[in-house]
């Protein structure tokens, strides 16, 4: 799975390291995920390498001498045979974890320290779980019980505490919750009070974010009604503040956005696409272009999410290179498709909007699809080993703006999205596919002649991020 580039805000690496590996946790939560699903022995089904009979010797040391060791360490290419490169890489990034592990434990309350150490450790995490290590299984859920700890640390040292020590300790609490679960849910729910207490209340407050996006991942039907009013409020107090900000932090936006991009999803009694509008409206405000380009992604989000039951606008250039005329399909039930030729789940839904689009087009039906693609040869390979009948449209001018770049005016995250338009131009229904797209085209249109029947898609399954 992909995020769209525009709704990245960069982070520097200093302290607050995960604001930075925010993004390749999903991939770490899916793999430890299928694993324990499998069972231990599926990731070791292969025969493994063979272990070298020594072990990479970490030495003792000041943390400057431990860090000098990990990153000659690090530069070390291994052999260059496969299989020995492989018992190396294993026993290197073991090596980095356990210098890493030496530093953390003389490094007391310096969190600039831990936090560098911590960069280290998770890059070694990171290898082994690339190889496939069953270590890992057991590394991460302890990685997550020692960053609660070394927040825990942090805010309990003593005063005065400096904020950006207190932003890091708020980091790697919420960072510990989603390594670890929710069994880490509690303690990590109790650090914005602690922090709030030490009288950091803006840290406190993007800190109740954070553990408002974990329970958006970890809720339970019974907690849907309290985390909605507590969300709505949380929502409504960051848009107070920063609307007050004239530059809005990092970690406040990651934060943010981890909430609206869930909330999509969520089927709680939040109105998504009205706070995705007013926050993207005040983002798109700032003078750092990044954010900027964020905040207009996030408008088109809220425009997206708002659609149903309001007139949807179309405009840009077909693949022929003419103006579309999106007013030509009034009068007409169309499907409007985003869609890429390098997404599988595209692909796999093609058969079915084709078997429709011949049942009913006599009835009314028409498709119009756009194309994300960067690339022009191969949507053109495409539409002509398909033998796509509809218009296809497809923007390659960066100067494009509003409806005549309809992914970006509607802020399209993950292909393939769909809406259905009425004959006057209103959207009727959203992510219409697979069985539900015959059912609805039968009940606004009446059954079809028949005609061959529509090739079934699992429409749950079938979503890519866009990249």
């Amino acid at each position: 799975m992909f995020t769209r580039k525009c709704l990245k805000v960069s982070a520097s690496m200093g302290c607050c390291f995960v604001v930075g590996i925010l993004v390749v946790t999903g991939s770490v939560l899916a793999w430890a995920e299928s694993a324990n699903s499998a069972g231990t022995g599926a990731a070791t089904s292969e025969s493994a390498p063979p272990q070298a009979p020594e072990e990479i010797t970490v030495p003792e040391g000041t943390p400057a001498q431990l860090f000098q060791f990990i990153e000659k360490l690090s530069k070390e290419l291994g052999p260059p045979d496969t299989q020995g490169l492989m018992v190396f890489r294993q026993k290197q990034a073991r090596a980095i974890i356990t210098a890493a592990d030496k530093i953390i434990s003389q490094a007391g309350t310096d969190a600039s320290t831990i936090d560098r150490a911590l960069q280290w450790k998770f890059q070694a995490l990171l290898q082994l779980l690339r190889m496939r290590d069953p270590e890992v299984q057991k590394l991460l859920p302890e990685m997550a019980q020692q960053l609660v700890s070394l927040a825990n640390r942090i805010l309990g040292g003593k005063p005065p505490l400096k904020e950006e020590d207190v932003k890091a300790a708020a980091q790697w609490a919420l960072m510990g919750a989603r390594l670890g679960g929710p069994d880490l849910r509690p303690d990590v729910t109790k650090i914005p009070e602690k922090i709030e207490q030490l009288g950091f209340k803006d840290v406190a407050t993007s800190a109740r974010g954070g553990v408002l996006a974990l329970r958006l991942q970890m809720h339970s039907q019974k907690e849907k009604d309290a985390l909605a009013a507590e969300l709505k409020k949380y929502l409504d107090e960051m848009l107070g503040s920063l609307s007050q900000k004239g530059s809005p932090e990092e970690t406040e936006i990651a934060v943010l956005l981890q909430i609206l991009s869930q909330l999509e999803y969520a089927e709680l009694d939040v109105p998504a696409g009205q706070y995705c509008q007013k926050f993207g409206e005040l983002l798109a405000k700032s003078s750092d272009p990044t954010i900027v380009e964020t905040g207009e992604q996030l408008q088109g989000i809220g425009r997206r999410l708002e659609l149903p039951g309001k007139k949807m606008e179309l405009a840009g250039k077909t693949t022929d290179g003419k103006d579309f005329n999106w007013a030509q399909y009034r009068g007409k039930i169309v499907l409007v498709d985003f869609f890429a030729t390098w997404c599988g789940p595209c692909r796999a839904e093609m058969p079915n909007i084709k078997a429709n689009y011949e049942r009913y087009h006599d009835k009314g039906f028409d498709v119009v699809g756009i194309s994300i693609d960067d690339d022009r040869s191969a949507l053109d390979k495409y539409l002509e080993s398909e033998k796509i009948p509809w218009t296809i449209i497809h923007v390659q001018d960066p100067s494009a703006k509003g409806p005549a770049d309809p992914a970006r005016y509607y802020g399209i995250v993950a292909v393939p999205t769909t809406m259905l338009v009425g004959k006057d131009g209103t959207v009727l229904a959203m992510d219409v596919r697979g069985e539900e797209l015959g059912k609805k085209l039968e009940e606004l249109l009446g059954p079809a002649d028949a005609k061959p029947t529509a090739p079934v898609s699992d429409p749950k399954a079938s979503t890519t991020k866009t990249p």
